[in-house]
């Protein structure tokens, strides 16, 4: 690929993220590059308003030209297509199965061609890594009304269940044991969108026998919050860095 294309390529990557302008400095630190070559790009971004500047800050941040391209990209992305190939990497680098889950309702339904099914979103650890993620007044609800109902499967207890949703959200990912399929663990990870919303959930089902300890267990939970994050990315969701 050109050099020049990647520098460029770079420097709207890290213009991504929100409520911040950067100046050449801090471009340059990020990028490593030399401010005279990062000020070139930028000066041919600002000509087709794909990077707007601030006269009197002297910073630079993501312009509107971008916007109509990337609504165009949103149009063209289907969740199903941008997952695919994650999703076979995911199973060939586990040995498992592999699932993308979105939320209808109060069930969260498995998209794939062969199955298709729905279960309530406290079923399993796929699903519970959507459920973990929506609003605390959704969740309050959910614990409420859904977990009450003579067909709600798995039996739960509010109040375990509630803990058990707030432990999925500091860990960024779930892992349940036998709840929906016997002998088996399930792990999963949240995929947000463009908005920073949960879109969907990511994850597998291992059955007791393939793993062979806590550390291959924890292997495959890296594996699975590794493709949550790439497929978030691909639905257009920016990552905060840390300080």
């Amino acid at each position: 690929m050109i050099q020049s294309l990647l520098r460029a390529m770079e420097l709207l990557e890290l213009l991504k993220e929100a409520n911040h302008k950067y100046s050449i400095a801090e471009l340059s630190e990020s990028t490593g590059l030399p401010p005279s070559t990062i000020h070139r790009i930028l000066q041919t971004f600002c000509e087709k308003k794909y990077v707007i500047r601030d006269e009197h800050a002297h910073t630079y941040q993501l312009g509107p030209a971008l916007i109509s391209l990337g609504r165009a990209a949103a149009d063209n992305v289907r969740i199903q297509d941008a997952a695919l190939p994650i999703l076979k990497n995911l199973s060939y680098c586990t040995r498992e199965d592999s699932y993308l889950i979105i939320q209808v309702g109060d069930k969260g339904l498995v998209l794939d061609e062969e199955f298709g099914y729905e279960m309530d979103l406290h079923c399993g650890a796929i699903r519970k890594a959507l459920l973990a993620f929506q609003s605390d007044e959704y969740i309050r609800r959910y614990l409420d009304t859904r977990l009450t109902r003579p067909e709600a499967f798995p039996k739960a207890d509010p109040a375990e269940l509630a803990e058990e949703l707030r432990t999925i959200r500091e860990k960024g990912i779930a892992v349940s044991h036998g709840e929906y399929v016997p002998d088996a663990v399930g792990i999963g990870a949240p995929i947000y969108g463009i908005d920073g919303r949960i879109s969907a959930s990511v994850g597998i089902i291992a059955p007791y026998s393939r793993i062979e300890d806590d550390t291959h267990l924890l292997h495959l939970q890296d594996q699975v919050r590794h493709s949550a994050a790439e497929l978030s990315y691909y639905m257009g969701h920016t990552f905060k860095q840390e300080k």
